[in-house]
């Protein structure tokens, strides 16, 4: 499941968002760059990336703190697990140059400009006024992967100077760009903010997104001016709204005939949509098995609406095994001209419905019992000493009397214990069917082959379900 939403206020902020919504209080004072503390880093000349005598370190020591040439570059030595904890700022006046691929994890990373940024378009903003980083010499991208490390451009420029040449962003955080200098063109980007001009867009000036783990989740969310990518640099930089669709499903799994499990939709969004603005929405089905329909609900409701402004269906008992694929699609128009650019945003959820009587479909709830057949129990342990035994009241013996099942266990005082294992990479060879309770979660799991599996692994007992009889 993936989710898109841009956020932005023209001359205030401008945010972009990719699958996490990251909500930040809107306000002035919040698009200042944040006070430099112990360990921060800002340029103090221009030159290279990677060259200590390009920054300053911010050191604290008595109660005085200052400004001291660095020893090392910022991000030098950080990975995913030793991630450092400190902001980089690119002070006005200064460019820094990235021309060979860098992955960095910390803080912060602020572009600052001297506010208003005066638009030269068209050319770069550069000199006294404005910070700016360079990314040239491609292939060349600059990842910047920190568990909360967020992209500032504050009037300043992220140029992508080379034909080759991205941000890498971790999935959940931000760009925010505030002062930006050419507010409402679409054909022109102004001289600051997200920039490639001075050379073609051919298709590989790109931001992109990645997974905690450093796997590539989207390569194309935003791309220079090519209108085939997700964004362009002008939508980042003009436009805005933040806007994430949220759909769920009650259970991701249930068999055909299921009367018992309900399987509902639940619709809505989350974001920031100016108040008066109209919001549409659309829940579909994106696919399913032959033969199966679902009529679209297609509406809308005025900003900010309620939790029953978008519906929630209810749907099911199934009568088709297979994947039912439903979206939901949120947008509005950044303006209210007939020809307004849509901020929008779609997701989606896989519900997965398996053959009544098939392996998924076990049952795991009380028996049912029928007042007319008989489903006798033929095996059973007892405590009681009534195996067999006639009952006065019923006309069957123990177990026979405790219907539906395989086998049963009576006592009044001792309870039926599972093989205890410390976890299930302890069983050496299992076999699909085997149950156990595993003491390093402290669940009790069964061996089996799921709906949408290759092949059988170790599930917790955690769903009840059972087949329509």
């Amino acid at each position: 499941m993936q989710q898109y939403s841009i956020f932005s206020y023209r001359k205030l902020s401008l945010k972009l968002l990719q699958f996490a919504f990251f909500l930040l209080t809107i306000s002035i004072a919040a698009q200042a760059a944040t006070p430099p503390i112990q360990g921060d880093y800002r340029s103090k000349i221009t030159g290279n990336w990677t060259a200590a005598s390009t920054w300053e370190v911010y050191s604290c020591s008595g109660g005085v703190c200052a400004w001291i040439p660095a020893t090392t570059a910022p991000g030098v030595g950080t990975t995913s697990t030793a991630q450092g904890d400190y902001n980089v700022f690119i002070t006005q006046g200064t460019e820094v140059t990235v021309n060979t691929s860098q992955t960095y994890y910390f803080g912060n990373l602020y572009i600052l400009a001297n506010n208003p940024v005066v638009n030269v378009y068209s050319s770069v903003s550069s000199g006294p006024n404005v910070g700016r980083i360079n990314l040239e010499s491609g292939p060349v991208e600059l990842k910047l992967l920190g568990d909360q490390q967020n992209v500032y451009i504050l009037g300043g420029v992220f140029y992508f100077k080379a034909l080759n040449s991205s941000l890498g962003l971790r999935s959940g955080n931000s760009i925010i760009i505030t002062d930006y200098n050419a507010v409402g063109t679409e054909s022109g980007l102004g001289s600051n903010g997200l920039q490639q001009l001075g050379i073609s867009c051919t298709g590989n000036q790109k931001i992109k997104f990645y997974n905690a783990d450093g796997t590539l989740v989207e390569s194309e969310y935003g791309v220079c001016i090519d209108s085939s990518s997700p964004y362009t640099f002008v939508q980042l930089n003009n436009y805005g709204g933040s806007l994430a669709a949220q759909l769920s499903l009650s259970t991701l799994k249930v068999c055909v005939g299921d009367i018992l499990t309900p399987v509902n939709l639940t619709a809505g969004f989350t974001g920031i949509v100016p108040a008066g603005k109209t919001v549409n929405y659309e829940l579909k089905l994106e696919s399913g098995p032959a033969g199966y329909t679902f009529s679209p609900l297609i509406g809308s409701f005025t900003a900010p609406g309620d939790a029953n402004s978008i519906p929630d269906p209810s749907l099911g008992p199934f009568a088709l095994d297979g994947t039912y694929v439903y979206s939901l699609t949120v947008s509005y128009p950044y303006d209210n001209t007939p020809t307004s650019y849509q901020v929008v945003s779609t997701t989606t959820v896989t519900l997965e419905v398996s053959p009544a009587g098939s392996i998924n479909c076990a049952c795991y709830r009380d028996p049912v019992m029928d007042p007319v057949n008989k489903y006798p129990t033929k095996f059973g342990i007892t405590a009681l000493g009534r195996a067999g035994v006639f009952s006065s009241t019923t006309p069957d013996f123990w177990p026979e009397k405790a219907q539906g099942g395989h086998m049963a266990l009576e006592s009044q005082t001792k309870g039926f214990v599972i093989n205890r294992v410390e976890n299930t990479g302890a069983i050496l060879i299992p076999v699909e069917g085997m149950m156990v309770f595993d003491l390093s979660d402290g669940q009790p799991k069964i061996y089996t082959l799921k709906a949408g599996d290759a092949a059988p692994a170790w599930h917790t007992f955690t769903t009840p379900t059972c087949p329509s009889l």
